[in-house]
C-alpha cells in the first residue's frame, strides 16, 4: 500500500534539495573564484628567491594560519598542508562556510526525501534507477561532508562535489523519476535486495566521490609541474591556466588529493568486491546459477577489475600519481556505462528492476 502524501513529501523534499544544492554551488564557486592575499605574496616571495620548491608549497600548500608556516616569509622548506582559512576563527561568515552550511542543510533535505520515499513505499529507497540516483548521491553528500568536517581544507572541494551531485539530480528529476510504487515480484520476499542493492549504492557514491579527487588530482599534478618548470626557466611571471590556476591554487596539494583518492578507492574496492559476491548468491537462489554472464554482471566485473587495477599500480612505486589516477578514472566510465547504457540500451536479466 502506497502512501501518497509521504511520497509527495519525498518529491517535495528532493526539489528544495535541488534549490539549496544550486545556492550552495554558487557560494563554493565565488569562493574558489575569490584570491587570496596570502598566496599571492607567498608566491611573489618564492618568486624573488627563483626557488622553484618554495613556488610550488606556496602555490599548493594550505595556509598554516596565523604565525604558521605559510603565514609569513616563505622558506625554502615545503610548509605542512593546514586548513583554507574560512572565517570560522574570526566570526566571519565566509562564502566558503555559507556554502558549506547550506550544503549540510541540502543533505538533510536529500535524506529526508529518501527516506520518506522508503516510508512512502514501505521498502527500501534503491529498487529503480530514479531511487538509486537519489539514494547513491545522498551518501556521496554524506561522505562529503564527514571528510570536510574532520579536515576543513577538503571544503574547497565543494564546487566539484555539489556540481555532478545535482547534475545526477537533475537527470534523475527529469528523466528516470517514476511514481512511488511496490517492488516487482521478482524483487519482493528476497532480503537480497537490502545486502547487494545497499552495498551497490555505497560502491557508486564513493566510485563518484572518488573520481571527483582523482580527477582533481591530475590537474593539480600538472599545474604544479608546470609552475615549478617555469621558475626554473627563469620566468618573471610563472603564471599557469589563467583563472583556472587560480582555483588550483585553493586546492590542497597533489600529494594530499591522491592519498584521499587512494583511501575512497580502497573502500570502494572492497563495496565492488561484495556486490560482486553477493550479487552472484543473489542469482544462484533466484536464477538456479553462480554467474551467467548478464551484462550487468559483466559490466560490474570489468568496474572490480579496473579497480582492482588502480589499487595494485598505486601500490607499485613506477605507477603511482597520475597514471594510477587515470585508471582510477577509467574505473569511473566504466561505473557511468553500467548505470547508463546498460541499464536503459542492453537487454539482459537486471532490466525488469530498472536498476
Amino acid at each position: 500500500m502506497i502512501n501518497e502524501q509521504l511520497a509527495e513529501i519525498s518529491n517535495l523534499a528532493l526539489v528544495v534539495t535541488i534549490v539549496l544544492y544550486v545556492l550552495a554551488l554558487i557560494g563554493f564557486g565565488a569562493d574558489l573564484a575569490s584570491t587570496t592575499q596570502r598566496r599571492s605574496d607567498a608566491r611573489l616571495g618564492a618568486l624573488d628567491r627563483k626557488d622553484a620548491p618554495a613556488l610550488q608549497a606556496a602555490a599548493v600548500g594550505a595556509d598554516a594560519g596565523p604565525g604558521g608556516a605559510s603565514g609569513g616569509a616563505v622558506t625554502g622548506e615545503a610548509p605542512a598542508p593546514g586548513p583554507i582559512p574560512d572565517g570560522s576563527r574570526t566570526g566571519a561568515m565566509s562564502a566558503q562556510r555559507f556554502a558549506f552550511l547550506l550544503a549540510g542543510a541540502a543533505t538533510v533535505l536529500h535524506v529526508l526525501g529518501v527516506t520518506t520515499r522508503a516510508l512512502a513505499t514501505q521498502r527500501v529507497p534503491w529498487a529503480n534507477m530514479y531511487e538509486f540516483a537519489t539514494t547513491s548521491t545522498a551518501v556521496v553528500m554524506l561522505a562529503f561532508l564527514v571528510f570536510s568536517i574532520r579536515r576543513v581544507e577538503l571544503r574547497a572541494l565543494g564546487t566539484f562535489v555539489v556540481g555532478p551531485v545535482l547534475l545526477v539530480l537533475l537527470l534523475a528529476q527529469t528523466f528516470w523519476i517514476v511514481p512511488a510504487a511496490e517492488l516487482t515480484p521478482s524483487l519482493q520476499n528476497s532480503h537480497w535486495i537490502y545486502i547487494h542493492i545497499g552495498v551497490a549504492v555505497i560502491a557508486t557514491a564513493l566510485s563518484i566521490l572518488g573520481a571527483v579527487v582523482a580527477g582533481l588530482q591530475l590537474l593539480q599534478a600538472r599545474h604544479e609541474q608546470a609552475l615549478v618548470a617555469r621558475v626554473a626557466a627563469g620566468e618573471e611571471h610563472p603564471e599557469h591556466w589563467g583563472r583556472a590556476g587560480h582555483v588550483l591554487d585553493r586546492l590542497p596539494s597533489s600529494t594530499v588529493l591522491e592519498a584521499l583518492s587512494f583511501r575512497i578507492h580502497s573502500v570502494a574496492f572492497v563495496c565492488w568486491t561484495f556486490t560482486l559476491i553477493f550479487g552472484a548468491i543473489w542469482a544462484r537462489e533466484a536464477w538456479g546459477r553462480f554467474w551467467g554472464w548478464d551484462p550487468k554482471e559483466v559490466w560490474t566485473f570489468i568496474i572490480w577489475v579496473i579497480y582492482a587495477a588502480y589499487l595494485h599500480a598505486r601500490a607499485t612505486g613506477g605507477f603511482r600519481g597520475s597514471r594510477a589516477a587515470g585508471l582510477a578514472l577509467a574505473g569511473f566510465v566504466a561505473v557511468v556505462f553500467n548505470y547508463t547504457i546498460v541499464n536503459t540500451v542492453i537487454n539482459g536479466l537486471h532490466s525488469y528492476s530498472g536498476l
